[in-house]
């Protein structure tokens, strides 16, 4: 008789243990998958361990339940391999969350769709021998350098895997592949794909099959036999982070150690990429090279408006500059396009009662509701960007009464109204997650005018400089950038450098930025500078104060619909992790004091972090096991944060 453990391949209650035991007359192989009942449930599950009765007696013993027979064996073989396992026990331990989690993204609900063949075929490991070149593009490059590197793996019959921040990126380079691979070589992977061609793409990736996968994050976890050449497409983009769920990952981070596995080609790009991956190809000299893309054309006239000066020439708050409305109208008058950033949905971030001073406020979320005005909504609205809740912009102040409220700030919709003012005639076109949707069918559409027209002014948000694709623009124009220079995180110079490098990159003639301070250094870089410089001197930064590359972060969440709660739960937390600290000592690992979220509340939970760096990277397998003993279920783990606010 034998104790079979085995991991459930489906998303149970949180209360329920991650394995499950059974017995069985035969030892089964760690890796079979066997059918099993869970909570009168008959679910798939993968053999974790098999040992006999007389191994476990002890653990029998104590057991507070009865043994089920364990259902049908239902492959005759491992579904995994030496290196599927490899990358299973890395993930873990990076993450910080437990194997049966992996496992399940790495064998989604599609491939048991329908039950898998009594044959499947053992997979035996296959490591390209060669020593092939590395490439990080500083700079976004041409499509031809991605179909040249697939069809150079498909030539030698083996696997090649593109992740894109976003799925309209991936459309464009699955529609360029397609007209230059084999058919049928090319493969789209997002979740809103068929189940079938999802299961069909697993398998064939499973059994070395030659084949082109492109997608954002999912196909990470498809099992490649024979890996030959790694893309990750616009790195340092936010459609990397997965943030929505756990586990929260990092494309690069899987990217770096896939690439280690598997001993391919890996590509990098970015404009510019981030510091991580530039300090990995920097220290790494064999066969890494750092690729500088062609200049199809001559850099755009750069010029800095000092806002603080127009406001006491124009004596009242400014939202478009004279510099700006002057190189504007020169655009329009001879027939061009223009874009203008607004990091902004909405007509205003806030509106104010002017007698009594208060904002109107979410009451779910402790910030203030954003004004839309007509052109999003068929009325003017309040609107919650963090819960979605929404209400009609009131005529009266909530707490006085008074009929005074104005919208303060700028937003997309403030813009667009103040360039059909300025330019009435000129098509005005605005570019945000109110008008465009990333997964939407619409949005080609919307993308494909553009670089049909050709004189306009369009206004957008980051979204517009995702993977949609803009065409160039004789004019692109940052409206405004303060809120972002000042926000209290140590990643933040990166994310906005990369922004305003992405909207000059737009620019045919003219690339201008408002701003009320006074020519942050950030931007004589970008002026002046190179990429290489500004990540240069991020990384002599980030080394000082300890931030990545030259530590891990950890951040740890706490949330309840109680203040006071939330505080004992994450001061509790933190007495575990200080204890931790004193244990493994201060150059080990380095524990914050817990600190509110920069919206403290959301949803009605109010929510606190901590943040963990482990600073002794050779010992970080050792010390990220230790810091998992410590964290108690309560708390939510992101591994790598994109922001620590």
């Amino acid at each position: 008789m034998y104790l079979i453990e085995v991991v459930p391949l489906a998303r149970l209650p949180r209360l329920l243990p991650d394995t499950f035991s059974y017995f069985s007359a035969t030892p089964i192989s760690k890796g079979v998958v066997v059918e099993i009942e869970v909570k009168q449930r008959k679910l798939f599950g993968i053999v974790l361990s098999s040992q006999t009765v007389k191994e476990s007696k002890q653990e029998l013993r104590t057991a507070s339940f009865m043994l089920k027979k364990v259902g049908r064996i239902l492959s005759d073989r491992p579904i995994f391999n030496q290196r599927d396992w490899a990358f299973l026990r890395w993930f873990s331990l990076y993450h910080l969350v437990p194997p049966a989690t992996v496992m399940r993204m790495m064998l989604p609900s599609f491939v048991f769709r329908r039950a898998p063949p009594i044959g499947w075929e053992a997979r035996s490991e296959i490591i390209s021998g060669e020593s092939p070149s590395h490439d990080l593009y500083l700079g976004a490059p041409p499509l031809s350098d991605y179909r040249e590197a697939a069809t150079r793996a498909l030539e030698a019959e083996a696997q090649t895997l593109i992740i894109v921040p976003d799925i309209l990126r991936g459309q464009k380079i699955a529609e360029d592949l397609q007209t230059h691979c084999p058919p049928n070589t090319v493969h789209l992977i997002h979740s809103a794909a068929s189940q079938p061609m999802l299961r069909h793409t697993w398998h064939h990736t499973r059994t070395g099959k030659p084949l082109v996968l492109i997608g954002a994050r999912l196909p990470l976890f498809y099992p490649f036999l024979r890996l030959h050449t790694i893309i990750l497409d616009d790195d340092g983009a936010p459609g990397h982070k997965s943030w929505e769920q756990e586990p929260r990952y990092q494309a690069r981070t899987v990217v770096r150690k896939l690439h280690e596995l598997h001993n391919g080609r890996l590509i990098i790009t970015g404009t510019p990429p981030s510091i991580e991956a530039y300090q990995y190809f920097r220290s790494t000299s064999e066969n890494f090279n750092i690729v500088r893309p062609a200049i199809l054309h001559s850099p755009p006239v750069a010029l800095l408006v000092e806002m603080e000066k127009e406001i006491k020439q124009e004596g009242l708050f400014v939202i478009i500059s004279q510099v700006l409305k002057d190189k504007l109208r020169s655009v329009v008058l001879e027939g061009g396009r223009a874009f203008l950033f607004v990091n902004r949905r909405g007509f205003a971030p806030f509106i104010l009662c002017q007698d009594c001073g208060e904002a109107i406020r979410c009451l779910q979320c402790s910030v203030p509701l954003v004004y839309h005005s007509q052109e999003s909504f068929s009325s003017p609205t309040l609107l919650c960007h963090h819960c979605s809740s929404k209400n009609l912009a009131p005529d009266t102040c909530p707490h006085c009464g008074s009929h005074r409220l104005k919208p303060y700030g700028i937003g997309v919709e403030r813009v667009a109204k103040e360039m059909r003012k300025i330019f009435p005639g000129v098509p005005v076109l605005t570019l945000s997650s109110d008008t465009i949707k990333i997964s939407s069918r619409e949005t080609p559409r919307i993308i494909g005018r553009l670089h049909q027209l050709s004189s306009y002014i369009a206004i957008g948000t980051e979204l517009a400089l995702s993977g949609a694709g803009l065409p160039q623009m004789e004019l692109a124009a940052a409206v405004s950038l303060d809120t972002a220079l000042s926000l209290p995180d140590y990643a933040q110079n990166e994310r906005l450098y990369r922004l305003l490098a992405l909207i000059r990159g737009l620019a045919k003639k003219f690339f201008i930025l408002q701003s009320y301070v006074k020519e942050p250094e950030m931007l004589r870089d970008l002026f002046h500078g190179t990429f290489e410089h500004f990540l240069e001197k991020e990384l002599k930064d980030r080394k000082r104060f300890g931030y990545p590359p030259h530590s891990q972060l950890v951040k740890l969440t706490v949330r309840n619909l109680n203040r006071a709660v939330a505080l004992r739960d994450v001061k509790d937390v933190y007495r575990n992790l200080n204890f931790l600290q004193t244990k493994l000592g201060p150059e080990a690992i380095e524990v914050s004091q817990p600190y509110p979220a920069y919206v403290e509340k959301q949803k009605n939970n109010f929510i606190f972090h901590i943040l963990v760096k482990v600073l002794d990277l050779e010992r970080a397998d050792e010390l990220k096991a230790a810091l998992a003993s410590a964290i108690p279920p309560h708390a939510s783990i992101d591994a790598d944060p994109a922001t620590l606010l």
